[in-house]
């Protein structure tokens, strides 16, 4: 069949070919620096949601208000910040 060797270059050059880098999720350490830039003074749980795609940070700040925080794990924007 020749549809699929020339297919897949033309899938790969216009970017919408699974590939390695895009498969890429923000590292923990930078959800983890992210919360404290935000004012999370004390994590309690950061966890990642693979099939959303979503980092779920909950926390405390300095006044122990509660905090929780969703990152969108590719892009790394804060989807949702919450204080309690």
């Amino acid at each position: 069949m020749r549809v699929m060797p020339i297919l897949l270059p033309v899938l790969f050059a216009a970017g919408l070919a699974a590939s390695p880098a895009s498969a890429r999720i923000v590292g923990i350490e930078t959800i983890r620096d992210m919360a404290f830039d935000k004012g999370i003074v004390e994590i309690e749980e950061i966890e990642l949601h693979r099939r959303r795609g979503v980092w779920k940070v909950e926390g405390e700040d300095a006044s122990g208000h509660e905090i929780e925080m969703k990152v969108d794990a590719r892009t790394g924007r804060i989807i949702k910040l919450k204080r309690d």
